[in-house]
């Protein structure tokens, strides 16, 4: 991880003027070439590795299942970390895995049942169908996976999904649908449908710039710190190369997920997800590197005090890498505040 200055690193909390939160929650954009990721210069920068590459997933997780969907047409890889407690449904953005949450899966492990997927299209994950990453269909997996492992039985675990980018859109759908029957919150990080949108007429352009293979996993590692699409260097260690396979030729890595083929989806990822947002009657909160990327609806509900906002300055794109830590203290936190998976006191339930 680089050093930052320590002024860099202050968490920004976000309420309604004249103090406190309101009683809920957020939305995105994707990785720094994700689609409706925020636009930022970079500079290559030296580095030297500390980690070996790629990082054992069993270092930060407790198990992985392959989930078998016969509505889904697919076997969804899914991640577990802990045993009890609410759970907290992890979706990552475009392009990466759910390891892009390993940093923060360890440090909520011992509170929470923590639950990283694979979506369609990513990662181990295999359907019928991986090119469908329209917002529909990704949410009807995310629905489908919660419901088999646990809205089968008569009293649902009580739920808190978490996405990034990407999957914040999608967990914005999935808890509107009302399909996931204990959903107790919804914490979106770094998406806000404006600025996503705004984004999309460059993303191409970005895309084409990133390199279509590397020599080694090593090689792609050091690329995305020097570019600083990743600024933390143990996350990048676990993260990037579940993002790549071995080229058809042998001779290197490609990427998994070709993102520009996605390119029909992007807008209606991200169309709509403001209002839809905002009308989510659970707690909500949303994660951002910066206030500027508020769209004007958002800035409306934060300054009514509809969802509680927090800022983390530091991070890129992918927060819950850059400022797992804050990002994990974060969720902690909300999930205290709003008593999530705990009993009401005795006052209250009268």
């Amino acid at each position: 991880m680089f050093p930052l200055p320590t002024h860099q690193r202050r968490r920004s909390f976000q309420g309604p003027p004249g103090g406190g939160f309101g009683p809920h929650g957020a939305i995105d954009t994707t990785v720094d070439e994700e689609p409706g990721a925020p636009l930022s210069p970079r500079r290559p920068l030296q580095y030297t590795r500390r980690f070996p590459v790629p990082l054992r997933w069993d270092l930060y997780w407790d198990d992985y299942q392959d989930v078998r969907l016969d509505d889904r047409n697919g076997t969804f890889r899914v991640y577990t970390a802990g045993s009890s407690g609410p759970v907290v449904l992890c979706l990552h953005g475009g392009g990466y895995t759910a390891l892009t949450w390993s940093l923060a899966a360890q440090l909520l492990k011992d509170r929470y049942r923590v639950v990283g997927l694979d979506m369609r299209g990513h990662g181990d994950t295999v359907t019928s169908d991986d090119g469908d990453l329209s917002a529909e269909t990704l949410c009807a997996d995310t629905v489908s996976i919660w419901t088999k492992m646990f809205g089968s039985t008569q009293e649902a675990t009580p739920t808190v999904i978490v996405g990034h980018s990407m999957g914040g859109a999608i967990a914005v759908r999935a808890a509107a649908s009302h399909s996931i029957t204990s959903l107790e919150g919804v914490v979106v990080i770094d998406v806000v449908e404006g600025t996503a949108l705004g984004s999309l007429p460059h993303m191409l352009t970005l895309l084409k710039q990133r390199p279509p293979s590397f020599p080694s996993q090593e090689a792609a590692v050091e690329w995305a710190l020097s570019t600083r699409m990743s600024r933390n260097e143990e996350a990048a260690c676990i993260s990037l190369p579940n993002m790549l396979k071995p080229s058809p030729d042998g001779t290197g890595y490609v990427w998994r997920t070709l993102l520009k083929e996605s390119e029909q989806f992007w807008r209606g990822w991200f169309t709509g997800l403001s209002d839809m947002f905002l009308a989510i009657e659970k707690p909500k909160m949303l994660v951002l590197v910066g206030t500027d990327r508020l769209d004007k609806a958002l800035t409306i509900g934060q300054m009514q005090g509809r969802f509680q906002m927090v800022v983390l300055p530091a991070a890129g794109h992918a927060v819950q890498e850059d400022e797992s830590e804050d990002v994990a203290e974060t969720v902690g936190t909300f999930m205290k505040r709003f008593r999530i998976g705990q009993e009401l006191p005795a006052f209250v339930r009268r």
